[in-house]
């Protein structure tokens, strides 16, 4: 078996070919669950989405009835590559809870030097982590590699982003993730898994939660936004003119 370093390298390399091969144009059904506990606060969001790959412009409507908007796709489009330097905007607080993306996106390629200007996530080489199989982990062709990641304090004294590493677990068949895992400063935690659909890999689920403390930290809200999708499909022009 390979060191976890280099095994979290190789799902980083495959990933970064699979997205640089995204369908150009993408359509789905995303349903997201706010809620505030601290403040009673729940809102379902259901949205029908048309997606063009390359530059994240989408076309969404609120469903069943609901108002039209061009934007970037929402929660996140679904050939998000997570093993990337990104930039998580809109997260779903409390007071923006509709509204999250993720850009700036810059998949992971260990060929070479990587810039991180921008980015909310921070690994070169993993050499600020320390990573370790799980002991669900399995060599098996047919089951999952399952890594640990645990930031360095190398990392931690200049860490200037929102979220750290911390799993991956890989498909042996397809050496791509199928669950990626951040968790960061405020009690955040990003989650992201994947499944293929038509020979794509796509985000099925994204769960982002955070705590928002007020200052000196007296007070606090606690906040999630847990997102599905479903409905993909993959049309072969654009699915609206606006997507050309």
């Amino acid at each position: 078996m390979v060191s976890p370093d280099v095994a979290f390298q190789q799902a980083a390399n495959t990933a970064a070919a699979v997205y640089a091969q995204a369908p150009p144009w993408l359509t789905y059904r995303t349903v997201a669950h706010v809620e505030v506990k601290a403040m009673n606060r729940r809102a379902d969001v259901m949205r029908d989405v048309k997606a063009r790959t390359r530059d994240d412009l989408a076309i969404m409507q609120d469903l069943p009835q609901g108002a039209e908007r061009v934007g970037h796709a929402f929660p996140l489009l679904p050939t998000f590559d997570a093993l990337s330097y990104f930039r998580l905007v809109g997260t779903g607080g409390p007071h923006n809870s509709l509204d999250s993306y993720v850009t700036d996106v810059q998949p992971l390629r260990y060929s070479g030097g990587q810039s991180t200007s921008g980015a909310d996530v921070t690994v070169t080489n993993l050499r600020y982590y320390y990573a370790k199989y799980a002991d669900d982990s399995s060599d098996d062709p047919n089951g999952k590699t399952h890594i640990t990641l645990r930031p360095l304090p190398t990392l931690l004294r200049n860490y200037r982003g929102n979220l750290f590493f911390s799993e991956l677990v890989i498909d042996n068949q397809t050496h791509l993730p199928v669950r990626v895992v951040f968790t960061g400063l405020n009690d955040r935690t990003f989650a992201v898994d994947y499944l293929m659909v038509q020979n794509h890999w796509l985000v099925n689920r994204a769960f982002y939660e955070e705590t928002e403390y007020g200052p000196l930290h007296i007070g606090r809200v606690h906040f999630t936004v847990d997102a599905t999708f479903d409905q993909f499909a993959f049309p072969d022009s654009p699915p609206d003119p606006r997507l050309g």
